[in-house]
């Protein structure tokens, strides 16, 4: 089963859901959003190797992400947790168990 992510963004004022599905030895991508940038990003990056999501800087993700997105924007860890999740690098049923991840703004 695929594996759904959605990202608020309220800062920006944008939302996206993120599809991601292991295929043979590649993630496959989907990325709907209102946000031209992230668009435009899902146009350059339709999937991703298990090579992508092993380490946070050098890989595919970050690279095409530097193109098009701002370094605030949480699509591109949320790609990384997708894909990790697919290949079997994180657990499922923990990740659905805890729901989501966060970041909070505080004084």
């Amino acid at each position: 089963m695929p594996t759904r992510v959605t990202v608020d963004m309220p800062i920006c004022g944008y939302k996206a859901i993120i599809r991601a599905e292991k295929v043979g030895g590649s993630v496959k991508l989907e990325i709907e959003s209102d946000c031209e940038h992230v668009k435009q990003f899902a146009d350059a990056l339709s999937e991703v190797g298990m090579r992508d999501v092993m380490h946070i800087s050098n890989n595919k993700i970050m690279e095409v992400a530097g193109n098009y997105l701002t370094p605030s924007c949480l699509i591109p860890c949320a790609i990384m947790n997708a894909a990790r999740l697919e290949f079997g690098l994180i657990s499922k049923s923990l990740a659905m168990k805890k729901g989501d991840l966060r970041i909070v703004f505080e004084e």
